[in-house]
Order: structure tokens, then sequence, then C-alpha cells
């Protein structure tokens, strides 16, 4: 009998147990729920923004083929053509728009901070941009200085080196496997412009 008692308040303890439990997975839950809901309203509420802007970006760094960016519920951006909808399909129509996106993404993040950023860094955007393009995407940044105190361009792209306002040069030792800064390289050494 006093072995059948402890069994049962043990049982009684773990029924309390399970349902403490229980209140909590159900509260989690409900909060989880809450924060989903928050997400999906802040992103619709950011979304038009975001369009607007990367929209606007996008037509200078098309000389206005593009000046429609849409971004649907998964942020996966398509582009207006002659007012129909089309999915990005080229590299260099993608690199284009990503680059629009980050941007605009940018210029909101520091429009809400209340404060200019000071620093904006682009790694390799040129890569798949035709010439044209790349001018453009030049111009664009040029425009942008007032919003970015600097504006850092990582390319290999060595035509762009006349188009901004300073240029310096990294060259990866093998040997010692580090990068160093040296003058401008000579014809031969293209490959070392980082």
């Amino acid at each position: 009998l006093k072995s059948i008692k402890q069994e049962e308040k043990r049982h009684k303890e773990r029924l309390g147990l399970l349902k403490q439990k229980r209140e909590e997975r159900l509260h989690l839950q409900v909060l989880a729920e809450a924060f989903d809901k928050l997400r999906i309203e802040l992103n619709d509420q950011i979304r038009p923004e975001l369009e607007a802007v990367a929209s606007e970006l996008l037509g200078m760094m098309t000389d206005g083929r593009y000046n429609v960016l849409e971004v649907d519920e998964n942020y996966e951006a398509r582009v207006r053509d002659d007012g129909e909808l089309k999915p990005v399909i080229s590299g260099g129509e993608e690199d284009v728009v990503n680059l629009a996106l980050r941007l605009a993404i940018s210029q909101m993040i520091a429009d809400r901070a209340g404060q200019s950023f000071s620093l904006l860094v682009l790694d390799e955007v040129f890569g798949s941009l035709d010439d044209t393009r790349r001018d453009n995407v030049v111009a664009l940044l040029q425009i942008l200085k007032n919003r970015f105190e600097q504006i850092i361009l990582i390319t290999h792209v060595e035509s762009i080196h006349d188009a901004v306002d300073n240029c310096l040069w990294v060259q990866f030792d093998e040997r010692t496997k580090t990068s160093r800064l040296i003058e401008k390289p000579l014809d031969d050494e293209a490959s070392m412009v980082g």
C-alpha cells in the first residue's frame, strides 16, 4: 500500500509537470505564431519601399530599359519589361538586379538609422556586366557618394580603375601566402590587379 501511494504521488507529480510543459509549449507556439505574423507584416510594409528604391537604381543602371523591379512575398525579384513581368534570366541582368537590391537595402537602413552610412563595400559587382552597364554602375556610385562617405570596390576589371577616384592594387604572394599593396602594376602584371 505504501509503495502504491508513493507511485501515485510520483504519477501526480509527473502529471503536474506534463501540464506545466504543455502550457509552456502552448505559450511558445502562440508567441512563435505572433512573431511570424509580425515578420510577414513588417516585410509587407517594407517591400513597396524596397521596390521603389531598387527600381529607381535599376533604371539608372540600365539606362531606363528596366524601370520597374517587383519583389514577391518570397523576395524573388522580377523586372517589368514592356508592361510584362518577367523573371531575371541572364547573368548580367541578375547581377544588376542584385546590386540594385543591395544598394536599396543599404540606403533604407541608412535612412532608418537617421544618419548616413560611412562605408559601402562592393565585391566583384562588375564581372558579368557589359561595358555600358559597368559605366552606368560607376556613374550611379558617383551619385551615391553623397550618401556614403566611402565606397570601396573590389574588382579585377581593369577598365574600372580609370573611372574611380583612387585605386589600390593588391598582390598575393604565393611564397608567404600574404597580400600586400603594390605600385600600379605593369601590363604584364595585370593578373595581379585586385
